[in-house]
């Protein structure tokens, strides 16, 4: 990807609001012409003490991943016209946030999807009792995942 100074960062998951931000995302880094990173751990069991099946595992793992984050990234590239930066990382999703953002200063905003019609998510409530999710300061953004797609055109600034 070529040297963006700006870029928001969402994260790839398998609940059914993720895409929501990810799609907000995109209009965001779309109409401020930044770019787009797109986060997703993997689910790694992991069997401890089988390190040669741990590997295979993980590796499994890492691929599903890669897989996963690639359909969100065409799904919001078809939607939007928005390329996204992969990152997959074999960390719990808080620990993988934080390094990536203490990693790339560009990384300026990160969209999060709140849980439509349940608690608000881990990410989201971590977040909301103060807890600082990285080393430095950036700035936040929660969408509500009830969204419909027009709601999400007009505050995404992709309507009329």
């Amino acid at each position: 990807m070529t040297d963006i100074s700006r870029k928001f960062l969402a994260v790839s998951d398998e609940t059914e609001e993720c895409l929501k931000a990810l799609v907000f995302a995109a209009m965001r880094a779309k109409a401020v012409s930044a770019g787009l990173v797109i986060l997703r751990c993997a689910e790694n069991p992991g069997l401890g003490g089988w390190i040669g099946l741990d590997k295979d595992i993980s590796q499994d793992a890492m691929d599903s991943a890669r897989l996963k984050a690639t359909r969100h990234a065409d799904a919001v590239e078809s939607r939007v016209g928005v390329r996204a930066e992969l990152v997959i990382s074999d960390d719990d999703p808080v620990d993988a946030i934080r390094k990536l953002i203490d990693r790339d200063a560009a990384i300026k905003v990160l969209i999060l999807a709140a849980g439509a019609g349940r608690a608000p998510g881990p990410l989201v409530s971590r977040l909301a009792k103060g807890k600082r999710i990285a080393a430095r300061p950036i700035a936040v953004t929660v969408i509500p995942g009830d969204l419909t797609d027009a709601q999400l055109d007009e505050i995404g600034g992709l309507a009329g």
